[in-house]
């Protein structure tokens, strides 16, 4: 036997059903705004203002887009300077004011965002560049004493995007940086090998000093590069 209960009194008594745009409106605010897929977390991407799930592989869980990016660590070394590794994420260190705990650290090789403060080549290739940011430059001296065909070769590239590289004649007792030699901004072939994925260029040279500059070419906005490091290793022959 069911048993059905019903209750009396005024309509205007019960509380009102929320409306569907008051559902909306608090959904909203709850989501995560972007200007670029650069301020959304893996797996996201900026889609009306919203970061929202996309890309490759399978979708995020739910809420998952919803969540600030962050730079993932092992250790404080792989954090900028004022952040810490805490539970494998680049935090602020309890600096004022705090820093961008997005960005990457400088290289081993830094300072050598000019020519005036290049790394110096010593005939070993140099292992771990990186680009810490969006722009970033990297300038490197060779020395040569006879007439050669001279190469430069940035390879072993980890989760890099477009660069280029360029060399110039240079007077070093100056500092004085000369004509640009040669240049190049893409890869010796297109398909995603060890072979391929490098970037070669070569030119005549005379006994002297000649710059390297590697340059990172990503537009990427200023403090929203918290994705892997890209990484390069520079070789000289």
């Amino acid at each position: 036997m069911a048993v059905w209960v019903a209750g009396c009194g005024s309509v205007e008594d019960a509380p009102e059903a929320v409306g569907p745009s008051e559902s909306v409106e608090e959904l909203a605010s709850e989501l995560r705004a972007c200007s670029t897929s650069l301020d959304c977390r893996s797996s996201c991407v900026c889609s009306n203002g919203v970061c929202a799930p996309g890309g490759f592989g399978p979708p995020p869980p739910a809420g998952y887009c919803d969540v600030a990016p962050v730079r993932a660590c092992n250790t404080g070394a792989e954090c900028a300077t004022g952040c810490s590794c805490s539970n494998n994420v680049c935090t602020p260190g309890g600096f004022s004011p705090p820093p961008n705990c997005l960005l990457a650290p400088p290289d081993a090789y830094e300072s050598d965002n000019s020519h005036t403060s290049a790394s110096s080549y010593v005939g070993t290739p140099q292992l771990g560049h990186t680009f810490h940011r969006a722009g970033d430059a990297d300038w490197v001296l060779g020395a040569t004493n006879i007439h050669q065909l001279m190469t430069v070769e940035v390879y072993n590239l980890r989760n890099t995007g477009p660069l280029r590289v360029d060399v110039y004649a240079y007077d070093y007792p100056t500092r004085t940086l000369g004509a640009l030699l040669t240049s190049t901004t893409t890869t010796v072939c297109s398909d995603f090998t060890p072979t391929c994925w490098l970037f070669r260029t070569s030119v005549n040279v005379a006994p002297g000093v000649y710059a390297v500059k590697v340059t990172d070419t990503r537009t990427v906005p200023a403090g929203s590069d918290w994705r892997p490091t890209p990484t390069y290793d520079l070789k000289m022959y």
